[in-house]
C-alpha cells in the first residue's frame, strides 16, 4: 500500500521554474531536429532535397542544424531528466519517502508510456530513458562529488566507445564497403507515405529495432547515462536553486565550455558531411570521438547561458516557455501525434512536400502553438494530461486535476 508521504508528488513551490523553461527550450531543439525525419526530407536524395530548396538556402541551413541542434537538444533533456532524478530524490528524502521503490514504479510507468508511443513513432526515447534510468538508483546515496566523477568516467567512455566499435566490427564482422543499413532504414520509412496502416505499423516496428542497434552503435545509450549522472550532480549540488548565487559558477562553465562546443562543432561541420556511418572507419572514430566532446560541452554552455540569462528576462519571453516545459511528457508525445497527423499518409499526406527551411517553419509553428496551449491547459489545470496519468499510475491515489478556484473578496 502507498504510503501518504509517497503519495505527494512535487507541489508547484517545489519546482523550479527555470527547469521546465528550460524543458520546453530543448524540446523545441528536438521539434527542429525530429520534422526533417517526418517530412521525408531527412531520408531523400540530395537531388529530391535539391528540388524543394525554394528558398535557395537549405545547404546553409543544414550546416546550422548540424552546429547548433544535432545532438545538444537531446543531450540537454537528458541532462533535465538527471536533475529531475536529483529533486525527486531531495523531496522523497525530505518525507522520509521509500525513493527506490517510487522511482523504479516510476519508470515502469514512464517505459510502458515510451512503448506505447514507440508503435505510433519508432524515434521515441521514453522506453531508453525508463531503461537507462533504472541506473541512477544505484547512485541514489552518493555524494554530488561521486555523480560528477561518474559522469567524467562514462562520457571518457562515450569518447572511446567508437574506436571500440571499429575495433570490433573490423575484427569479428567486417562489413562490405557498399554496406549501407540507411539504405534498410530509408527504405522503410517509405511506408509513411502510403495509406495502408497496417505496414505502416509493421515497418515502423522493423524500424524500432533499428532503432536500439543504433543507441549502441554510436554510443548514444552511453551519452544519456553520462548526461544522467552529470545532471544528478547539478541536482544535488541545488545549483538550480539561487541562480543568484551560483552566477559565478555558470560564467566559469560558460568560459571554459562554449570555446570547446564552438570549436569541435565548426570542425563536425564538415567532417560529418563527407563521413559515411557506415561502414566504421577511422575518420567515423574520429568524428564520433569529436561529438562526443563537442555536444556536451555546446549542452553545458546552453544550460549555463540559460540560467544566466534567467536572471535578467525570467519575467517575460523566457517565462513563456515554461507551461510547455511542465508538462514536457505531453509536450513530447503531441509533438509526434501532429508530426504525424501533418506528413504521413493517413493523415493530410504532406510527406516528401516541403524543403529544410520549411521543415524549420513548421517545427517553430508547432512549438508556439504547444506553448499557447499549454499555458491555457495549466490556467485551469494542475497538470498535463499525461503527467497526471504518470502520477496517478505512480502514486496509486487519486489526484485532483482541477486547479482549486480562488475565492472572491
Amino acid at each position: 500500500m502507498t504510503s501518504p508521504a509517497l503519495a505527494m508528488p512535487i507541489v508547484d513551490n517545489e519546482r523550479a521554474d527555470v527547469l521546465d523553461a528550460l524543458r520546453s527550450f530543448a524540446l523545441l531543439g528536438i521539434l527542429i531536429s525530429h520534422v526533417p525525419g517526418f517530412s521525408g526530407y531527412e531520408w531523400m536524395t540530395q537531388g529530391e532535397q535539391a528540388s524543394l530548396d525554394r528558398f535557395g538556402i537549405d545547404a546553409p541551413l543544414a550546416a546550422v542544424e548540424e552546429f547548433l541542434i544535432r545532438g545538444k537538444f537531446f543531450s540537454l533533456f537528458s541532462l533535465l531528466f538527471g536533475i529531475g532524478f536529483a529533486v525527486q530524490l531531495e523531496s522523497a528524502m525530505r518525507r522520509g519517502a521509500d525513493f527506490s521503490r517510487h522511482f523504479t514504479r516510476r519508470l515502469a510507468i514512464l517505459f510502458v508510456i515510451g512503448m506505447t508511443h514507440a508503435l505510433i513513432w519508432y524515434g521515441d526515447i521514453l522506453k531508453d530513458y525508463a531503461l537507462i534510468g533504472l541506473l541512477l538508483i544505484l547512485t541514489a546515496r552518493w555524494s554530488a562529488a561521486a555523480s560528477a566523477w561518474a559522469a567524467a568516467s562514462v562520457l571518457i567512455q562515450r569518447a572511446l566507445w567508437p574506436w571500440a566499435v571499429f575495433a570490433l566490427v573490423s575484427g569479428l564482422a567486417p562489413l562490405k564497403q557498399d554496406a549501407n543499413p540507411a539504405d534498410d532504414f530509408f527504405a522503410l520509412a517509405r511506408a509513411f507515405e502510403g495509406t495502408d496502416a497496417a505496414a505502416m505499423f509493421a515497418a515502423n516496428l522493423d524500424l524500432v529495432g533499428l532503432k536500439a542497434l543504433q543507441m549502441i552503435y554510436d554510443g548514444k545509450a552511453v551519452s544519456v547515462l553520462g548526461m544522467f549522472l552529470l545532471g544528478a550532480y547539478i541536482g544535488k549540488r541545488r545549483l538550480y536553486r539561487d541562480l543568484g548565487s551560483n552566477a559565478t559558477t555558470f560564467r566559469r562553465v560558460l568560459y571554459l565550455a562554449a570555446p570547446i562546443g564552438i570549436l569541435g562543432n565548426v570542425a563536425l561541420v564538415p567532417l560529418h558531411g563527407m563521413t559515411p556511418d557506415y561502414p566504421p572507419s577511422t575518420m567515423w572514430a574520429v568524428e564520433q570521438s569529436l561529438f562526443a566532446i563537442a555536444v556536451p560541452a555546446m549542452t553545458l554552455a546552453y544550460a549555463s547561458a540559460f540560467a544566466l540569462a534567467w536572471q535578467h528576462w525570467s519575467g517575460g519571453l523566457l517565462r513563456l516557455l515554461a507551461p510547455a516545459g511542465r508538462m514536457a511528457l505531453t509536450t513530447y508525445v503531441s509533438q509526434t501525434l501532429i508530426c504525424a497527423g501533418l506528413f504521413y499518409g493517413i493523415g493530410l499526406g504532406r510527406l516528401g512536400t516541403i524543403g529544410l527551411a520549411e521543415c524549420f517553419g513548421v517545427a517553430i509553428a508547432i512549438f508556439t502553438l504547444q506553448c499557447v496551449v499549454s499555458a491555457m491547459w495549466l490556467s485551469l489545470f494542475r497538470f498535463g494530461p499525461l503527467e497526471w496519468l504518470w502520477r496517478r499510475a505512480t502514486y496509486g491515489v487519486p489526484l485532483p486535476m482541477l486547479r482549486r478556484p480562488t475565492l472572491a473578496a
